[in-house]
């Protein structure tokens, strides 16, 4: 079998990891770019990829069986054309829990420590003994999109002594959560109850403009916003107005619905804002943490077993 990497990452502990069974029934090739990988994509069975295909490359891997992504999202390939082909894919849920959920509980401990402020002071060497303080202690975090990152957030939020309220399609309850609702009830309850409110739904044709103007006006104004899901679960300028007019306090903001940002947008300038360039996932661990799920699947492919994160390519995760 042959299995392709093109996933522009440094995959060399990957490689490392490689098991020595599979060494010997599969042939390996790892390139950074569809262009580096030439003819090779033409024989391939297997392609790891970073969640993205080039149309062309694509039409040139009349083989491919089965596509593992080495991301979580697959919003940006093409569902239904693998569903016709019949090609099995594959995601990497489940690697980003650690450090999306440390990520999440830095944003909110930054946000009422107010870390922005006490930077700035330091960078003008101000002496400031009289700048107050805010407390996750006691607050309400509610988490839409109660899966294993949320569990994971729920967890960390739970050792700051936070009621924690999580949103998922059926209102199964989670362990670490408090209470788990469902539905547009649900979600009122949440956001009218919340004190930080983190988005982590993966971007599906369902979920894109899931969050509405009419949704952020139940938050309270003391409330902060998390998106570390996609750009597209909200309208951005519903989210810069609301800001602007104090509908809510802040937001932290790691996705956009242009990325990179744009330099033109207002986001970058107000203070009550966080931005980072989509990099909550990121690790020093990423790889090794991809490498469990790959070589678990390359095995029960050739053996005809179960695989791991098998993606619904009617839902899109």
């Amino acid at each position: 079998m042959n299995i392709v990497a093109i996933t522009g990452m440094d995959l060399t502990s990957m490689q490392k990891q490689m098991p020595q069974d599979l060494k010997e029934r599969c042939q390996f090739h790892w390139f950074k770019s569809s262009s580096e990988a030439g003819e090779h994509i033409a024989d391939a069975d297997v392609i790891i990829t970073a969640g993205r295909m080039n149309p062309d490359t694509l039409k040139q891997v009349t083989k491919l069986k089965w596509m593992q992504t080495i991301s979580a999202g697959v919003d940006k390939l093409p569902l239904q054309e693998f569903a016709e082909r019949n090609v099995i894919l594959t995601n990497a849920r489940g690697v980003h829990t650690i450090q999306m959920s440390e990520f999440t509980l830095s944003l909110m401990l930054q946000w009422v420590r107010k870390a922005n402020l006490l930077h700035e002071r330091q960078q003008s060497k101000v002496w400031d003994n009289q700048v107050t303080f805010g407390e996750l202690y006691g607050k309400t975090i509610g988490i839409i999109g109660a899966g294993a990152i949320g569990e994971a957030v729920a967890r960390k939020a739970k050792a700051f002594d936070m009621t924690v309220i999580g949103l998922n399609r059926s209102g199964s309850p989670g362990p670490a959560f408090d209470s788990t609702v469902c539905g547009e009830e649900g979600l009122a309850s949440l956001l009218s109850q919340s004190d930080f409110v983190v988005l982590l739904l993966p971007s599906t044709a369902k979920t894109r403009g899931f969050l509405t103007k009419e949704h952020l006006r139940l938050m309270k104004p003391s409330a902060f916003l998390i998106n570390l899901a996609r750009g597209d679960v909200i309208e951005e300028e519903d989210l810069i107005l609301a800001l602007q007019e104090g509908q809510l306090a802040g937001a932290a903001l790691d996705v956009f619905e242009q990325e990179p940002l744009p330099s033109t947008s207002p986001l970058w300038n107000m203070d009550n804002v966080i931005l980072t360039p989509h990099i909550a996932g990121s690790s020093a661990h990423y790889a090794e943490r991809v490498s469990a799920i790959f070589y678990h699947n390359v095995r029960a492919f050739l053996d005809g077993t179960e695989m791991m994160n098998v993606v619904d390519l009617t839902e899109g995760y």
